[in-house]
């Protein structure tokens, strides 16, 4: 009874974190550039209970092993701003966080902001600074709108590949790291920069919807689970 009980409680923990996977594509639908995630579930340890019967194996539930980036292309609109870019390829704009930290994402809704008595180029979500291909910082000549070089900003844009993008980690905020899996970021001039346009997400609505419902269905069953197994814990216990 016990392992039971214990095997429904990795499967509510396991379930639970798909259950926030799920609604987080769902939450993201509208957001430029995202990318979905799924959920990637393992088994855990199997004892064998009889040394002679080595296949008479007990299974002590499943956990999420790792969580999958759905690395596809989505489609992309046209825009009135200048300033907004979508990437026709496998590249990553780098932005520069308010820590310093260096992250990569797909949204390329950018905006000039004023730091420090210095004009810059930046996110137009958060305000992180849009790195060029050497790493640093879009400083921008900024008069008045109608001076503005955005020939000059465009070209300036760093755009970076990654020998294996599905190994990328989540930082939040619509933001990727680099990680042993996706190797490291390297500057690419080669790939081209939509101006005018944004890369929707690609995110289906009722793929996920369908995906969340089914979830919620396999965590009820292991929230049953657990409260059966504590029930027969109840009546052994109560035996005379």
């Amino acid at each position: 009874m016990n392992i039971s009980f214990y095997t429904g409680r990795s499967g509510l923990i396991g379930q639970s974190t798909a259950l926030d996977i799920y609604a987080n594509n769902i939450a993201n639908v509208s957001t430029n550039g995202y990318k979905a995630s799924r959920p990637s579930f393992a088994d855990l340890l199997y004892s064998v209970s009889r040394q002679t019967e080595p296949e008479w194996q007990t299974g002590h539930g499943t956990k999420v092993a790792k969580t999958d980036l759905l690395y596809s292309q989505s489609s992309f609109y046209m825009t009135q701003s200048p300033l907004d870019f979508a990437l026709p390829n496998d590249g990553f704009f780098a932005v520069e966080s308010s820590n310093g930290d260096i992250n990569y994402t797909r949204d390329g809704s950018f905006a000039i902001t004023l730091v420090d008595n210095q004009w810059y180029l930046t996110s137009s979500i958060n305000g992180d600074f849009i790195l060029d291909y050497n790493g640093d910082r879009i400083d921008v000549q900024f008069e008045d709108e109608a001076n503005i070089d955005y020939y000059d900003i465009s070209d300036r844009i760093g755009v970076f590949a990654f020998d294996n993008p599905y190994g990328l980690d989540s930082a939040g905020d619509n933001r990727y790291l680099q990680t042993e899996r996706s190797g490291e970021a390297a500057a690419d001039y080669g790939l081209d920069k939509l101006n005018y346009a944004l890369e929707r997400s690609n995110v289906d609505i009722s793929e996920e919807m369908v995906n969340l419902i089914q979830t919620q269905r396999a965590y009820q069953m292991n929230a049953k689970v657990v409260s059966t197994s504590d029930e027969l814990i109840r009546i052994s216990n109560n035996l005379r």
